[in-house]
């Protein structure tokens, strides 16, 4: 299992295949299916994986791509985060049928590997409303709060309350 130091006194396990993003991924192909992700390009993850409160991890593919990308945010901090938000998550269409159900691991990873293991209890979610169904299906319920965005569209804030032990 690949290790990844989460802040100086805490480490975090993630499965075979699953990192945090380096500097070497901003050049690799990547286009997600979604027009206004494909500005997004690694590059841009890996820049604001250097922020102090956001982790950005990768599901890497064969022949060097990357199959997916996810970016958390930790409210208020690192060090003791209560929440946790997924600002974005993105499959590589450029790698194929292989990055078929990519969202799906990197979702489950940010919540069984990343937001247990560090006691956060609530992870929330700003959803194009094109994708309320997919995260509704995923255990999370809307919280009431809309807004419209010019690039984006419709926002729907979800989230989900976690369980930990």
């Amino acid at each position: 299992m690949p290790v990844i130091k989460f802040t100086e006194s805490r480490n975090i396990s993630l499965p075979k295949g699953f990192r945090q993003i380096r500097k070497d991924d901003v050049n690799k192909p990547f286009s997600s299916h979604d027009v206004k992700m494909r500005g997004y390009n690694p590059g841009y993850f890996y820049q604001w994986s250097l922020e102090s409160d956001t982790l950005v991890l990768v599901k890497e593919g064969s022949f060097g791509y990357l199959d997916g990308i996810i970016l958390l945010r930790f409210i208020p901090g690192k060090s003791q985060p209560d929440k946790m938000m997924i600002e974005m998550l993105s499959r590589n269409f450029q790698s194929g049928k292989a990055s078929s159900g990519v969202g799906n691991e990197l979702l489950r990873i940010a919540e069984n590997n990343i937001a247990s293991s560090l006691g956060v209890k609530e992870i929330i979610i700003d959803a194009v409303s094109s994708l309320v169904d997919y995260y509704t299906s995923m255990g999370y319920v809307k919280t009431g709060k809309e807004e419209y965005d010019q690039y984006w569209g419709n926002i729907v804030y979800m989230h989900k309350y976690i369980n930990n032990h």
